[in-house]
């Protein structure tokens, strides 16, 4: 189990979405494990009856599931890991830090490799295509949706990371392939989004 998270507010929205900055240079410290318990709790957390969650679904599917890549948290072995909502925890899927993490970006983007946690974003695209295909444009709507709730899910991550003091980005640009190796993510997911945590590094 992580630490409860903290429904009190930090800090208030407005100046989150004043102060909110991509930041792509990371220090070395570890993130501890209440800081990290709070970006997963924003990304996905459950806020309500029924597993209603903190980002918006349509149709109420949920398709999203968080893969995470820690390099650098307090009291956490390094590795990928699951996050379940439900029980608000991380299942260890594999110990270690996969070594291609700097080449799954599109371009050079070394935040990939250096930042303390790289939250992967993946959905079942699939499942979410055939539950909308009636919807025109037929076979594309409901992969609309998953990107925005993708989009939803890192909006509340950046903006809980400016609450919380710590650098974050989103990473839209990578490989699909390269990133679905990296994450050792099942058949039926499809990365949609990278989301780079850590410390900011002062000297930039």
């Amino acid at each position: 189990m992580l630490p409860a998270p903290e429904l009190q507010d930090s800090d208030s929205l407005v100046h989150c979405i004043l102060s909110r900055r991509s930041i792509r240079e990371y220090a070395d410290d570890a993130l501890s494990l209440s800081v990290l318990s709070q970006l997963l709790w924003s990304a996905q957390g459950v806020t309500g009856a029924n597993h209603k969650k903190a980002t918006p679904s349509a149709g109420g599917l949920y398709p999203l599931h968080i893969r995470l890549v820690v390099n650098r948290v307090a009291g956490l072995a390094a590795g990928l890991y699951d996050y379940h909502s439900d029980s608000h925890s991380l299942e260890r899927v594999e110990s270690g830090v996969p070594h291609d993490m700097h080449n799954i970006g599109i371009g050079n983007q070394p935040w990939l490799s250096e930042a303390s946690v790289v939250m992967g974003v993946a959905a079942k695209l699939e499942e979410a295509t055939q539950h909308f295909y009636s919807q025109h444009p037929l076979g594309e709507r409901g992969a609309r949706y998953v990107y925005m709730e993708s989009g939803a899910l890192a909006q509340n991550v950046h903006l809980q990371s400016t609450a919380l003091n710590v650098g974050c980005v989103l990473v839209a640009g990578f490989d699909d392939t390269l990133t679905k190796h990296a994450l050792k993510l099942a058949d039926n997911l499809a990365p949609t989004a990278l989301l780079c945590i850590g410390h900011w590094d002062a000297s930039f």
